[in-house]
């Protein structure tokens, strides 16, 4: 891995399209319950391996998966915060809004239900956590927060999720109302 990430520094291509070989599926599958479009997560995995490439020379950790799974979350934080100011605007000019919940063709129906309505601040340290196996540990450093708030985080998360799944079940599915 050692020699993989020097030549990563060095941009080197055939380096660039080894790390991809390794990890694009991850962080695809990752961006893609994160986000809920394929379409967005194609695009910020694309942009995300963009930044691996250029941004090799300031890597300082062995972690290579960790440091490609934070430019993935940055990214992914970024794409929330443009998504909220577009829905802030274009809901002014709507009066009664009704957003409903549209499953992926093909996906676990109940889990990503219950993340599309999990707020960002839960949805990516569960989805760490739950789906892609990273430690307390690491996911403190990705998110750059102590491992106990990253802990509590995850503990919140899974309690939404668990009241989200009752709701669901009381109701037949889940919708948020506006």
């Amino acid at each position: 891995m050692k020699e993989l990430i020097e030549r990563l520094k060095k941009k080197d291509e055939a380096a660039l399209k080894e790390v991809m070989t390794m990890y694009k599926n991850q962080v695809f599958n990752y961006l893609n319950l994160m986000m809920g479009s394929k379409e967005l997560a194609e695009e910020l995995t694309q942009d995300t391996f963009v930044k691996v490439y250029f941004k090799a020379g300031s890597l300082r950790t062995e972690n290579l998966k960790a440091w490609i799974y934070k430019i993935a979350t940055n990214l992914a934080r970024s794409q929330f915060r443009k998504m909220k100011i577009k829905h802030l605007i274009s809901l002014s000019d709507i009066n009664d809004t009704e957003v409903s919940y549209e499953p992926a063709p093909g996906s676990d129906l109940a889990v990503e239900q219950m993340l599309s309505v999990l707020p960002e601040k839960y949805r990516i340290p569960i989805v760490m956590k739950e789906l892609n196996g990273f430690s307390f540990e690491e996911m403190a450093d990705i998110l750059k927060k102590p491992v106990g708030t990253v802990k509590s985080l995850v503990f919140r998360g899974r309690r939404q999720m668990k009241f989200q799944l009752q709701l669901a079940m009381q109701n037949g599915g889940v919708h948020v109302h506006g």
